[in-house]
């Protein structure tokens, strides 16, 4: 089966195209993932920070402890959610540009074919050829 050249390069255009923006993409969820680990052993951090001290005696200051304790507990599932989610999101996107990849190659392929393709049909062409015309043909490959 004979493709198109023109309908071939579109195809590679498009495929290089979804490539690139799949290839864009991952990058971004991994600057994704990567944000929301900082932000997560930020807010772990801070909240070890915030832990009660021994030798405390002011009520008030344990209260207030125990209460950004639990704020930034909360923001911490929230911000392993977070994390969670990006790393699905990665993994996604890890799936596309591979699959994107995967589908530019097939096209490289195609083409590739279609020359080979295009290449044994010139040259079975040359064979069918007239004589003189079979002469010509080497005097012009022996000289350019």
């Amino acid at each position: 089966m004979r493709r198109d050249a023109k309908k071939l390069g579109r195809m590679l255009r498009v495929r290089s195209l979804q490539l690139d923006l799949a290839r864009a993409e991952q990058a971004a969820a991994a600057d994704r993932a990567s944000s929301a680990a900082a932000l997560a052993a930020r807010i772990e951090a801070l909240r070890q920070d915030v832990a009660p001290r021994e030798g405390t005696e002011q009520g008030l200051t344990l209260f207030a402890a125990a209460h950004y304790r639990d704020r930034l507990a909360r923001s911490q599932i929230e911000a392993q959610k977070r994390m969670q989610m990006a790393h699905a999101q990665l993994d996604v996107a890890r799936e596309a540009a591979t699959s994107a990849k995967r589908d530019h190659g097939v096209v490289e392929k195609l083409i590739e074919r279609e020359l080979d393709a295009q290449a044994a049909a010139a040259r079975k062409a040359l064979e069918d050829a007239p004589q003189n015309a079979r002469a010509l043909a080497r005097s012009l490959l022996k000289n350019g």
